[in-house]
Formats: structure tokens, C-alpha cells, sequence
């Protein structure tokens, strides 16, 4: 993986838990943007260079994991129309599983197991995100003409359910903290 790569994948997970945690939404744009970045991991291979110059770690980076992806996308999809999980969680976790390479197996163990905690850890988690909640607000008072919208849990339509993005970023960030070793 190239190390800007992983810097800027390091970013989003940050991003999609904050936004998971106040909105409970992850953002579209940000989704694209992890899978054009890992789109150019294969392309700089077709060029012979990059990290996946050599052909037969090629087709390890992107035929397992494009089928996994594909996989998760459709099991996914039929959680999501059960609303069990939210479509951003299923995107994310697709692209994610590109991410992953060979290790998407364990990216899913990590990600459940981590989303397993959060459901015992719930009571904390909603402190958390109160006071997250409560800092963003006074950080949007803070800055002029900057208003950012008001995060769901301080609304009326507080939201059920866990923050999925959560547990997914730290699935994403101890299976890619293996990956680098």
C-alpha cells in the first residue's frame, strides 16, 4: 500500500467515526474516494509500478478481494433492506474489504468482534457522543459564519441503534495496523 495511501485512509476512518457518531451518517463522497485511491493501486500496476507491480501479487489484490466485495455488497444490501445496518456501513465495508486484500477475512472477525463491544459498551458510547455532541456545538459557536448542523443525539429524533462506522474504523485500523507489520 502506498504510504500516502494509508495516511489518507487513516483520515477517513477518523472522519467516518466522527460523522457515524453525530450524524449517523457516512458521507458518499468519502466512500468514493477510498475506492479511487485503491483504483490506483491496480492502475499504477499496469504500468509496472506502485506496490502491486509484480503480476501475481496483482491478481491477490484484486480478484479475491473484488469477489469478497461484490459478497458483502449483496449479504449487505439484504441487512439493509431488513434495516438492519445502514447503506453507508454496507458501502463502506465493501470498499473496505478492497482495502483488506487478503486479509478481508479478518477485517470482518475484527470489525464484528469490535461492533460485539459496542453493543455492551453502549451506555459509554452515548456519553461519548453527548459530549461530542456538546463540543461540536460550542466549537460551531466558536467560529464565525460556521454553523455546523446539529448533531442527531442533541435533536428529537434521537437515533436507536449503534454507531456501525465505529466498529467498522477499528476493524479497518487493527487489520491494517497487521498488515503493515
Amino acid at each position: 500500500m502506498l504510504a500516502g495511501a494509508q495516511w489518507l485512509l487513516m483520515a477517513a476512518l477518523a472522519w467516518v467515526v466522527v460523522s457515524d457518531l453525530l450524524y449517523r451518517r457516512i458521507p458518499n463522497r468519502l466512500v468514493l474516494l477510498l475506492l479511487a485511491v485503491w483504483l490506483l493501486h491496480p492502475l499504477l500496476a499496469l504500468f509496472g509500478t506502485g506496490p502491486w507491480a509484480n503480476g501475481i501479487e496483482w491478481g491477490a489484490w484484486v480478484g479475491w478481494p473484488l469477489l469478497s466485495a461484490v459478497l458483502v455488497l449483496v449479504f449487505g444490501y439484504g441487512l439493509f433492506l431488513i434495516n438492519r445496518v445502514g447503506a453507508g456501513d454496507v458501502k463502506l465495508m465493501a470498499v473496505l474489504m478492497l482495502w483488506a486484500g487478503d486479509h478481508g477475512l479478518i477485517f470482518l472477525m475484527v470489525t464484528s468482534l469490535a461492533g460485539g463491544v459496542l453493543a455492551l459498551a453502549l451506555p459509554l458510547l452515548n456519553m461519548i457522543e453527548l459530549t461530542l455532541a456538546h463540543g461540536m456545538v460550542r466549537l460551531g459557536a466558536r467560529l464565525p459564519g460556521r454553523n455546523p448542523p446539529l448533531p442527531l443525539i442533541l435533536g428529537n429524533d434521537r437515533p436507536a441503534g449503534i454507531p456501525y462506522g465505529l466498529a467498522i474504523a477499528a476493524g479497518a485500523a487493527c487489520t491494517f495496523g497487521l498488515m503493515a507489520r
